[in-house]
């Protein structure tokens, strides 16, 4: 997008790794599509990493989806190698369901399984200890939530926004998958994740950047999210009419997903004050952030705004004309 002489590419550019996923597949009750499409793009990155450390092309390659919702992401690489098989956990019992409905689609459901756990069980570590995983993905829900403003199971992620996240990197602690694709935003400690990461043995390889406007949940929380020392937002003027043409924004905000592998980082806080930095200059200068990051690891930056966003469902409701609405 043209955004006050800069040029930022739309991640409606990526929107193809959706286009099989339009009907008859289905949706669980809280899907976000913008948060998906960055996590499969971080989910290609790391599954390709294992793929290449693994001893032999042959080797069966064992994915876990955690909060797996539809499974999309899990279906996604499956459908790119037929070598490799799935493990999606969600403690939706609806959510595996659906799942479940949607890996038949594809007629995976031989290389496809979900179970209902909650990941803070015994028995979901047990079950990941038993499947020993080549590749972690997590998308999880990522709004920090007030105790006077209890969200939804599928949006709140506790205080800060991370326990989804700590509680995966806790699992990939004691489980060492070869990689990781996790999915995060600057309104929840994003340099905790990178530096938890590395603490549980995970370094950063790449990372996925989009900015968006708020949405339903995280700008029910926004007089919460000022009052926070590390979530980072943008309500200048210029980046809401931007990001927000129709004037339906309040801020705008940065999602997040990184490819990690396994191993220890000499450089692993410079990683997480490279993004600490990505996320300050976003919130005091706008979109020019994300036009030439300081990072040592590759930053693929991309906008998405209320057009794009709503573009972006129109493919997923299964309709092949994408031209821009008006």
């Amino acid at each position: 997008m043209d955004a006050g002489g800069l040029y930022i590419p739309s991640l409606l550019d990526e929107a193809d790794r959706l286009r099989p996923f339009a009907p008859p597949f289905r949706f669980s009750a809280f899907f976000s599509p913008e948060d998906t499409l960055l996590c499969v793009c971080a989910a290609e990155s790391a599954f390709e990493r294992a793929r290449e450390e693994s001893r032999e092309s042959t080797d069966v390659m064992r994915i876990v989806e955690l909060t797996t919702g539809s499974g999309l992401v899990g279906i996604h690489l499956l459908l790119r190698d037929e070598k490799s098989r799935l493990l999606g956990l969600d403690v939706d019992r609806r959510a595996c369901e659906i799942a479940e409905g949607n890996a038949k689609l594809f007629k995976l459901e031989r290389r496809a399984w979900f179970e209902c756990e909650d990941l803070w069980s015994d028995s979901a570590i047990a079950t990941l200890m038993a499947y020993d995983p080549n590749t972690l993905i997590c998308n999880p829900p990522y709004i920090p939530e007030p105790e006077t403003n209890i969200l939804a199971i599928e949006a709140g992620a506790g205080p800060d926004g991370t326990s989804h996240l700590m509680r995966t990197l806790e699992l990939a602690s004691m489980i060492r998958p070869q990689t990781l694709a996790l999915s995060w935003c600057s309104l929840s400690d994003p340099a905790k994740v990178i530096r938890s990461a590395a603490n549980s043995g995970y370094s950063l390889n790449s990372l996925f950047v989009v900015a968006i406007a708020d949405g339903e949940y995280s700008g029910s929380v926004r007089d919460y999210l000022q009052s926070l020392p590390h979530a980072y937002i943008n309500q200048q003027s210029e980046t809401i009419s931007a990001i927000a043409p129709d004037a339906s924004g309040r801020f705008a905000y940065l999602l997040m997903a990184g490819d990690f592998s396994r191993g220890s980082s000499i450089d692993a806080n410079d990683d997480a004050k490279s993004v600490e930095r990505l996320c300050e200059r976003f919130a005091n200068d706008g979109l020019s952030a994300l036009e030439h990051p300081e990072s040592r690891v590759p930053v693929k930056s991309w906008v998405l705004d209320r057009w794009d966003e709503l573009e972006l469902r129109v493919i997923l409701h299964g309709r092949d004309n994408t031209s821009r609405v008006s």
